[in-house]
């Protein structure tokens, strides 16, 4: 009896042990796997950090020299003054190119036109 129970732990501890193993294989090549994955994008993150520290001094000594440009006296630039401002005319509201009714894709129905601006 006792030589009968000792082989079924034997087989039994075999399965555990196989089970164990397989386990332990597929959370290493999890581990290994999620590393090589972090480390890619950590490098993509250092890449693209350094083309915006690029791109930000660039943009700024481009500035810079259009600023140096602008101060030379032969460039034509003057300072913005009122007299120089223009000013347009107001858009009548009975104009026929203005659309004062729309329809809808679905059931045709026309729209009023607001009295007040949407935006601003």
């Amino acid at each position: 009896m006792w030589l009968l129970r000792f082989y079924a732990i034997n087989r039994y501890s075999g399965i555990v042990a196989f089970v164990l193993v397989a386990t332990t294989l597929v959370i290493y090549g999890w581990t290994v796997y999620s590393q090589q994955l972090w480390s890619q994008s950590y490098r993509k993150l250092q890449t693209l950090q350094r083309d915006e520290r690029q791109l930000t001094t660039t943009i700024e000594v481009l500035k810079n020299k259009m600023a140096q440009e602008a101060q030379t006296p032969g460039a034509g630039l003057v300072s913005p003054s009122p007299a120089g401002a223009i000013f347009l005319p107001p858009v009548p509201e009975d104009s026929n190119s203005s659309p004062s009714t729309t329809t809808t894709q679905s059931n045709f129905q026309l729209q009023e036109p607001n009295s007040e601006p949407l935006g601003y």
